[in-house]
């Protein structure tokens, strides 16, 4: 997906000390109790928070008070990319209080990740105490331990947490979303043609959490999330005001 200037963030914030530590902000017109942080992919390996640019202007376009945000990830940082998220959700959303409605009602904060995104915001909703009210997984990485056995990823998911399950067993208890019961409502797209990560992976994930909402989106492929002109984004419109 091409960055034009039309995505453009409106404006850019430090929620921590590392260069890493930063979200790109897309305000809607008017004033909204609607915060979204979007979670970009990319398998923990060399990506960025722009390659969510596109989806972060729609969103806000839609409504939405939205942050594009970027965490440290790389071989073995599982640690520090969980950390980042969760000191994410606290800062922005204290941040952002000059964009959102005041009154009585509760500010919805939903979490919206892709891939490895949905697997960080999977985790988040499992936390107790998080701030999040919602997420809306998009073809996460939602299985760990299955991706590595099954040899998904190239490696990705070894390299991010240090080892294989065997190797490793307390990194995958913990960042794993299949053993980790989320306490928020969590709703999960995932494309029919979708050959990056697989649908049986969120299958697997619905199964063990079964007040997990699993929807099979027809045709759409692993990188289909990121644009705002494919048939599949009508769905994540449709989840985000609802989960």
């Amino acid at each position: 997906m091409t960055t034009t200037e039309s995505t453009y963030p409106d404006a850019t914030m430090r929620y921590g000390a590392t260069a890493r530590q930063v979200a790109d902000v897309f305000e809607p017109e008017e004033a909204t109790d609607s915060l979204v942080l979007l979670l970009h992919g990319g398998l923990w390996r060399d990506s960025d928070r722009t390659r969510t640019w596109a989806a972060g202007r729609a969103l806000g376009d839609a409504g939405h008070l939205t942050a594009t945000v970027e965490y440290r990830h790389g071989p073995g940082q599982w640690r520090q990319a969980l950390e980042d998220i969760a000191t994410a959700i606290e800062s922005i959303q204290l941040s952002g209080r000059e964009w959102t409605i005041h009154n009585d009602a509760p500010r919805r904060i939903t979490l919206v990740g892709h891939s490895s995104g949905g697997q960080l915001a999977l985790w988040a909703a499992a936390q107790p105490g998080t701030l999040a009210t919602g997420v809306v997984a998009l073809a996460p990485a939602a299985a760990l331990a299955a991706m590595s056995e099954d040899g998904l990823g190239d490696g990705a998911v070894e390299e991010f947490l240090g080892g294989t399950p065997a190797e490793v067993p307390a990194a995958y208890a913990a960042a794993d979303p299949i053993g980790l019961a989320p306490l928020v409502p969590v709703r999960v797209l995932h494309g029919s043609a979708d050959t990056v990560i697989p649908f049986a992976i969120s299958e697997r994930y619905a199964t063990a959490h079964p007040d997990v909402r699993l929807d099979a989106i027809e045709g759409a492929a692993h990188a289909s999330w990121g644009d705002p002109a494919s048939s599949a984004w009508p769905h994540l419109l449709t989840a985000v005001g609802e989960v």
